[in-house]
């Protein structure tokens, strides 16, 4: 295992579910399949595969002509004894339904467009969060037990400070009043305070979108929040989402 080997499995572990297309942007930083870089990355992704470090998915994205780039990753049964060995643990992913593997696969390409922006000095990313690594415990209502699970927990710089985030990737599956529950957990959350106590800030939320007519639906949900919450809360649309996070931290 080479050092980009370890850092492929890695990733995989982190994003559970990635396409080939996305580990070749992000290790071999080309979306275009002709190039010799990307056919590397392919030759590597393949003698993973071929050692159970990593495995496909019986499925692919984008249709018959995506060929390897289309493959969905995840770590192989060889992967978690590997990762086992350097006291990583978790169970290997089985297999997912179609809606949560969509959102999987959203998720990552919102880090791999992070890590794509910060190549071309469009931002500045200190650290990148994915679940369940980024979720927070704490005590709610009656010091109830709760865990509030955002997709993703950014930081990133802003000249000598730095900017902090929770992401939530939506696909337009879910109800208005599931986007409402979310955001009354994020609310306790911040009532609570023990993240300001421990970092001296509370993130800000970003719903990333796919469209406007989605953006609209939720922001009319946010904006029947309490005053002091809504705040906390701002909608862009999945495409313009890294854009708008460099743009909030030059301000």
């Amino acid at each position: 295992m080479s050092d980009r080997d370890w850092a492929v499995l890695s990733f995989v572990h982190e994003s559970r579910f990635v396409t080939g297309g996305q580990l070749i942007r992000t290790f071999w930083q080309t979306s275009d399949p002709e190039t010799s870089d990307a056919r590397a990355g392919r030759r590597l992704l393949k003698r993973l595969a071929d050692w159970r470090v990593l495995e496909t998915l019986p499925r692919r994205i984008g249709g018959m002509r995506t060929g390897s780039d289309g493959m969905i990753y995840r770590v192989g049964r060889a992967g978690v004894r590997l990762l086992a060995a350097r006291g990583i643990h978790g169970p290997r992913v089985e297999s997912p339904g179609t809606l949560h593997l969509a959102h999987t696969l959203a998720t990552t390409e919102f880090v791999v467009r992070l890590a794509e922006a910060a190549r071309g000095d469009e931002l500045e990313v200190i650290e990148v969060q994915q679940e369940p690594i980024c979720w927070r415990g704490y005590l709610g209502p009656g010091a109830s037990r709760r865990v509030l699970k955002p997709d993703l927990f950014i930081r990133l710089g802003a000249g000598a400070l730095e900017d902090r985030w929770m992401v939530e990737v939506d696909l337009a599956s879910e109800s208005g009043r599931t986007i409402a529950r979310k955001a009354a957990r994020y609310r306790e959350h911040y009532r609570g305070g023990a993240e300001q106590r421990e970092h001296g800030i509370y993130p800000r939320v970003l719903w990333a979108v796919p469209d406007e007519r989605r953006a609209e639906q939720i922001a009319d949900v946010l904006e029947r929040q309490p005053a002091e919450a809504r705040r906390l809360f701002t909608v862009c649309r999945f495409e313009r989402a890294v854009s708008f996070l460099a743009a909030e931290a030059r301000k």
